[in-house]
């Protein structure tokens, strides 16, 4: 089901800065039982995007409801779209925007238990995505360059890491990345490029517990290869290993991986 400002298969205007311009942001939400996981990472990282754009506070509860509307029984994805609504030609928005709210559902979906996750296989994209600190961090709608870089994918590849239009490690194609070197992590900065992904900020937020500590850097190819694990976290995939293409052998079981409890803890978070 896809609501359009509460009501079903709505249509879209053609005039709407989302379509026209990518002006909007979106979360990507897992649903379990009609309930957002880690709704209040999502709704802190909507909000903030929001007020850097300009945009007017929404209707929480109302998000709510037509989250719950949208979801099939047990798990799906459900993707949450704020635009600004339609606009005069040109790029100047409008001085009482009238946004667009697109709620859509998916398809129930088999989680895979933490226990049983294979480690992803990454290459490196060609595909650099750009610098702009003004956008940083944000999930917003203009997403071309990760487009292209999905695009990118080699066949046997299940994820990407991608670098800034700098030559720096920035993220995965559709999730954050992360490196553990002993009881460190660590994970590129998203003050210039890259997303403020919820799952990664869950493990800010909680690594200390399982005597982790997080570090922001960009990891250069020395660290990438030297590194004791590698993973991707998203909405999606959660906290999961991950192996480089040109890693010469894999790494521990993901059982015996000293982030398997934490990769737990995540996956039962809500």
């Amino acid at each position: 089901m896809i609501l359009v400002n509460g009501e079903a298969e709505g249509r879209i205007a053609p005039l709407d800065r989302g379509l026209l311009l990518g002006d909007g942001l979106f979360e990507t939400l897992l649903v379990r039982a009609g309930r957002p996981q880690l709704w209040a990472y999502h709704r802190d990282r909507l909000w903030r995007g929001l007020q850097q754009l300009g945009f007017p506070e929404p209707d929480e509860p109302q998000i709510l409801a037509e989250v719950a509307r949208v979801a099939v029984p047990g798990s799906c994805l459900v993707r949450l779209t704020l635009t600004r609504g339609e606009g005069p030609r040109g790029y100047a928005p409008p001085e009482n925007a009238t946004p667009t709210r697109i709620v859509s559902g998916g398809a129930p979906i088999e989680e895979t238990p933490p226990y049983a996750r294979a480690p992803l296989i990454v290459g490196h994209s060609e595909v650099p995505v750009g610098v702009n600190p003004a956008l940083a961090g944000l999930k917003h709608t203009s997403r071309l360059e990760h487009v292209m870089a999905r695009r990118s994918w080699q066949p046997g590849w299940d994820e990407a890491i991608l670098d800034d239009a700098l030559g720096r490690v920035v993220s995965a194609t559709q999730g954050n990345l992360w490196l553990r070197e002993k009881r460190r992590l660590v994970t590129p900065p998203v003050e210039q490029s890259g997303i403020a992904g919820t799952r990664r900020a869950w493990i800010r937020d909680h690594a200390a517990r399982f005597g982790f500590e997080v570090v922001e850097a960009y990891p250069d190819p020395v660290r990438l290869e030297q590194a004791d694990g590698l993973y991707v976290t998203s909405a999606r995939l959660g906290l999961t290993p991950a192996r480089r293409v040109e890693a010469d052998k894999p790494g521990p079981a993901w059982q015996d991986d000293p982030l398997y409890p934490m990769g737990i803890a995540l996956h039962e978070a809500d």
